[in-house]
């Protein structure tokens, strides 16, 4: 696609260049596509120029320049979550910023733009600490928590949105400011869960929990068992405390060397979980019994482990690829509901799926009084996330025309809403919509009518303020 980049003023450029710490970076020039290549190699950007930022000063000169040129404002770390490329914009990379400082008295963390979570991780597990980091270690911090952030202890401690105590933003007026719930407390609101739609975070911080090791891992069954292992899932994770955090998926296994032998190339369904209570050895005793009804599975990997090796419970692809990805929430997890997604992903379905999963809700998920209601208040049980990684333009369209045949399939069971950080790319306004309770959405339009009216912020899971609300 042609850029418009002509228009933008040559000279304005060049005086934001001089400006910076980081680097601008046109089209055509040496490290331009690596700066907006995100991790999901199908998210392909073609901002106008990007820049790598070096702190907060670069950011806020970026979304000036922007203003005054009438360009979008689209900002990553990694690019996991890219909501809607940004072609012709300005891009803020802020993969450069990844600073990180623990309070271990008040037990929080604070960490600039671009930190990933294994930033974090370590620095929190040395005082005894934990955060609440989803299933994978090299995703963004920011960009994770503004859309939930949901993970392996959320329903003990909740989604890390919620832990977040303060920020501070660069607006779409070009001005940094402090967020919290005694200085722009409506805006502070509306960040935590609300997608990036109302500015650019420079600097976050978020509470952390003293939790250091958990009871967790994975016990994987052939696929043409899935009826049976998906059936007991359901009767054995009903009741569970909130120390208990459980996912079945269905999977089908790449070939890959650093695989367990036995897995490789095999269509498999997995059983997940993590208890974090006080005592592991009560988790190990709530996942024997599930394992001992089954029986012996291909692979276990089950056992206690410092909170520092939770991602190994999913074991998410490190290297960046193409995926397309569709997430719903499910009310119930009925024999009904089982039967439906055996016919879609297990054996003879000749799914091309990588992984659908269903991951347990309700706990402190949905005790969300002061805070966007972002996974229901107990009408869904679980969110389903289907993902086809894709390596080819025919394993697009096989993938797309599976995820219809899934959506399909599911219907009857689907509560409407979906979640924000498991949503696809470039998704239309009513899918957003989905991701928040209809109090909570007009809350969200009537913050970006104030703080963004020129949807200066569109290059997201874009909440359009009203002037702009009927266009494309």
């Amino acid at each position: 696609m042609a850029l418009q980049t002509e228009t933008i003023d040559a000279r304005a450029v060049d005086e934001l260049r001089a400006r910076l710490r980081g680097t601008l970076l046109r089209p055509g020039e040496e490290g331009y596509a690596g700066a907006s290549q995100a991790w999901n190699l199908n998210a392909r950007q073609r901002p106008a120029l990007v820049v790598v930022t070096e702190g907060a000063g670069d950011v806020v000169a970026a979304v000036r320049f922007a203003r005054d040129e009438g360009l979008g404002v689209g900002v990553m770390a990694t690019g996991h979550g890219v909501g809607k490329p940004a072609d012709g914009g300005v891009l803020v990379n802020t993969s450069r910023m990844r600073g990180v400082r623990v309070d271990p008295v008040a037990r929080t963390a604070r960490v600039e733009a671009g930190t990933l979570w294994r930033d974090v991780i370590p620095e929190a597990h040395a005082f005894g600490l934990a955060a609440l980091a989803g299933s994978a270690p090299h995703v963004g911090v920011v960009g994770y928590t503004m859309g939930g952030g949901f993970g392996w202890l959320g329903r003990r401690y909740g989604l890390n949105s919620a832990g977040v105590t303060e920020a501070e933003i660069v607006t779409s007026g070009g001005e940094l400011v402090r967020v919290s719930d005694e200085e722009n407390a409506d805006l502070f609101w509306g960040l935590k869960g609300g997608g990036g739609n109302f500015g650019i975070v420079t600097s976050l911080e978020f509470r952390l929990h003293p939790l250091t090791t958990v009871y967790g891992g994975s016990a994987f069954y052939p696929v043409e068992r899935a009826s049976e292992v998906l059936d007991a899932f359901a009767r054995w994770s009903a009741g569970f405390p909130d120390e208990m955090t459980t996912a079945v998926a269905f999977m089908n296994i790449p070939p890959l060397p650093h695989l367990p032998g036995p897995l490789r190339g095999r269509s498999v369904v997995v059983v997940k979980g993590c208890y974090c209570g006080g005592k592991p050895e009560a988790g190990e005793a709530m996942f024997r019994h599930m394992r001992e009804g089954l029986g012996e599975p291909i692979v276990d990997t089950f056992r206690q482990m410092p909170v520092t090796e939770m991602d190994r419970i999913s074991m998410d692809p490190v290297d960046p690829l193409g995926v397309i990805q569709h997430a719903e929430l499910l009310s119930d997890l009925t024999p009904e509901a089982v039967d439906a997604l055996v016919r879609v992903a297990g054996a003879g379905s000749e799914s091309p799926l990588t992984i659908l999963e269903l991951r347990q809700l309700g706990g402190a998920l949905v005790r969300t009084p002061k805070h966007l209601n972002l996974l229901g208040s107990g009408d869904a049980r679980y969110s389903m996330n289907a993902i086809g990684a894709t390596f080819s333009p025919e394993m697009v369209e096989r993938v797309k025309a599976h995820l219809a045949r899934l959506i399909e399939a599911t219907r009857p069971f689907q509560t409407g809403r979906t979640f924000l950080n498991f949503m696809e790319e470039g998704p239309a306004t009513d899918r957003v919509r989905a991701a928040y309770t209809p109090e909570d959405w007009e809350r969200l339009v009537a913050l970006k009518d104030e703080h963004d009216p020129e949807n200066l912020f569109r290059f997201n899971r874009n909440i359009p303020p009203t002037s702009t609300a009927g266009r494309g």
